[in-house]
């Protein structure tokens, strides 16, 4: 073997080396793998060690949120949730088997976008194990109100995923208009979309999460609860999925 071709073996070698352990399971090695604190006050949650990338408001925005942010009724809303919290986070009709996650969003925080990808390849890469609850937390000001007013609207036509990817292409949503023309474009009833925004109920369900991100420590976007465990901000798609098939081995959470 000529000392040319010996070198571009080594190289060789050396590269696959490097990308062999590049894909490697870390995350499934001993002492590598997730690590959890449990919730003393909130059983039988737990939070993830550690913090992902997420989004906070900017003290520019404090005080801009709506009425219903008022301190006393925002902590008898927080109270109510703590007493009973897995309706709060995913719903009452939940198939048996399936595991939920309750997802905290901002249509302008950037790694909510990479995250959403993530969930979609985690529920496609496990067919009927997961079932994803959407929660809309809007921090930055009255055009993400805005934006999560028309998604939960939305919801209640059988269309918010379609509209919330929708908002996700668009540039802008800053005004009424805006979003209404929007609506019209997937097939949404326009009319009622704009009742339902301006309804007690989406009001309700805005002020709900707002108090389930205040009982889990959701300071800013995205948030996760997986079951039974809780993240904060966004996390490499190895350790989400291994957090998700934890979960699928143990029962469901009884809060």
């Amino acid at each position: 073997m000529t000392v040319k071709r010996r070198d571009l073996f080594i190289f060789g070698g050396i590269l696959a080396l490097v990308y062999g352990l590049r894909a490697m399971p870390w995350d499934r090695l001993p002492g590598r793998g997730p690590r959890y604190v449990d919730l003393a006050d909130l059983p039988p949650f737990r939070r993830l060690e550690g913090a992902g990338q997420m989004s906070g408001a900017s003290p520019a925005l404090v005080g801009l949120e709506p009425a219903s942010g008022d301190a006393d009724l925002r902590r008898a809303h927080a109270d109510a949730v703590r007493a009973n919290p897995c309706p709060a986070l995913f719903g009452t009709n939940g198939p048996q088997g399936v595991v939920p996650i309750a997802y905290f969003s901002e249509f302008r925080c950037p790694y909510c976008r990479v995250l959403e990808r993530d969930l979609d390849t985690l529920v496609t890469d496990y067919p009927g194990s997961f079932r994803l609850v959407q929660h809309e937390l809007p921090i930055f000001g009255p055009p993400s109100e805005l934006a999560a007013r028309a998604s939960v609207a939305a919801a209640r036509q059988g269309k918010q995923q379609e509209l919330r990817r929708r908002f996700m292409r668009t540039p802008l949503v800053a005004e009424e208009a805006t979003v209404l023309r929007v609506a019209a474009d997937i097939g949404l009833d326009v009319d009622r979309l704009a009742r339902d925004m301006a309804s007690p109920e989406v009001q309700a369900d805005l002020d709900r999460t707002r108090a389930l991100a205040d009982v889990f420590g959701f300071v800013g976007t995205p948030g996760l609860v997986v079951g039974r465990t809780v993240l904060n901000g966004a996390i490499p798609y190895a350790l989400l999925r291994r957090i998700a098939e934890d979960e699928t081995s143990m029962p469901a959470p009884v809060c």
